[in-house]
């Protein structure tokens, strides 16, 4: 590969956008979350219905959109996808009130945040092979994790904020708009910047056909590595997913169900926990480089196991009876559960032909939206079967172990290596 010298350092200009894009997406996806018994009332519809309404329909469109946008990545390039994404995003934000009280209306919003989120989450891979040395795109991936975090926690307090000053649900989703025209300006900034440089995967992918870069995607998909990464994305984000859908009721709810904190105490655990994520998608890719040379295989491995664990831990009485304890076990879950994706990410990044890592990512963003989605259906339907938290709290355990145990096949594919 090309050293590091010959890439510009407009990269971390580029880097910057990304963290903006993304944390502006994340901002306009979650908006309804922290709303939904709000919006239940005034349209007169159940809380599962706006649910579903609001978040299920987007998680379906983000993942179709997620696959698809990385063909579309590999075709057009980043910066023109994400220009298009944050149209769809903003139009989705800023129509809340002008059809958002019709079921119709809403799904059809929520169906556009979802087509405009799906390729924005499959572009770091991209930006990581375009911009970066190999030595510095586990960051990238790991900054997209902290970006999809950090927009969510600003989500659940600028959201509640802006309905407070407005009075009107469908005005503070609205607002939700202005954060996508700050994506659209810096995305401009990249536009009319530097080109990224070119690299021998640049220029190799130059030379192939289309039919070409076609044969090197299908015979990604004949490798063992590709759905190693792929399941370990899958499982990671159905164990997170389903987490965080179960863990507040858990700790909210009152004993012999749950543990008691009631909804304000659990808020603040939950929410060290998600502090706790973006500390750990942030320095993955560091720790990766520092510690683990760039492999990715060891840190999926660990990620996996250790979340596992501290989710299981949440089971006993000295745990959840002891503030000190129980919080740590929720810390160090969501330290480790955040290196998985970025580590995937970074993996293809790092192992793909540039050609077609917008692809191959978002094949697996594609498939960890449906994770997420069977992750929070597997949990409700455990707990609905037996009325009690411990089912699905095993469920989540023996996802994240089977995650452990299927990243022992995450090795670099050796068809690829001539064409670094």
């Amino acid at each position: 590969m090309i050293q590091s010298g010959v890439f510009p350092r407009f990269r971390w200009v580029v880097l910057a956008v990304l963290c903006i894009v993304t944390a502006g997406s994340a901002m306009v996806m979650i908006s309804p979350a922290p709303l939904i018994g709000v919006i239940a009332q005034a349209t007169g519809l159940s809380l599962g219905e706006v649910a579903g309404i609001t978040m299920g329909t987007f998680n379906l469109f983000m993942a179709i959109s997620a696959l698809i946008g990385g063909f579309l990545i590999d075709r057009f390039g980043v910066i023109r996808v994400w220009l298009v994404a944050i149209v769809l995003l903003f139009l989705g934000a800023v129509l809340v009130p002008y059809v958002g009280e019709s079921v119709f209306g809403m799904t059809v919003i929520r169906a556009m945040v979802g087509c405009g989120t799906g390729p924005i989450m499959a572009s770091a891979v991209s930006i990581a092979a375009q911009w970066f040395p190999m030595s510095e795109r586990g960051i990238v991936t790991g900054v997209q994790g902290f970006s999809v975090s950090l927009g969510i926690a600003l989500g659940f307090v600028v959201v509640p904020g802006t309905l407070q000053s407005t009075g009107s649900w469908q005005a503070a989703l609205a607002w939700m708009s202005v954060t996508m025209v700050v994506a659209f300006i810096f995305t401009l900034v990249i536009v009319f910047g530097p080109k990224a440089p070119t690299t021998f995967q640049a220029m190799s992918a130059m030379a192939d056909s289309k039919a070409g870069s076609s044969a090197d995607f299908k015979r990604s998909l004949l490798m063992a590595a590709t759905w190693a990464g792929i399941a370990c994305a899958f499982l990671n984000s159905w164990e997170f997913q389903a987490f965080n859908d179960l863990t507040p009721s858990y700790l909210a709810v009152e004993p012999p169900v749950g543990i008691g904190f009631g909804p304000m105490g659990a808020g603040k655990f939950m929410l060290l926990a998600q502090i706790a994520y973006m500390i750990g998608s942030i320095l993955s890719g560091i720790i990766g480089e520092k510690v683990f040379g760039g492999r990715a295989k060891p840190m999926v491995m660990i990620g996996a196991l250790v979340s596992a664990l501290c989710c299981f831990a949440l089971k006993f009485s000295g745990v959840y009876t002891n503030d000190s304890v129980l919080l740590l076990a929720l810390i160090i879950f969501g330290f480790f559960a955040s290196i998985v994706n970025p580590q995937v990410n970074a993996f293809i990044a790092k192992n793909y032909p540039e050609h077609i890592t917008g692809k191959v990512a978002g094949l697996t963003m594609a498939l960890c939206g449906f994770g997420a989605t069977i992750g929070v259906a597997a949990g409700a339907f455990a707990l609905h079967a037996t009325g009690l938290y411990q089912m699905s709290i095993n469920i989540v355990v023996l996802v994240g172990i089977i995650g452990c145990v299927v990243g022992v096949a995450l090795n670099p594919p050796k068809a690829f290596r001539s064409k670094e």
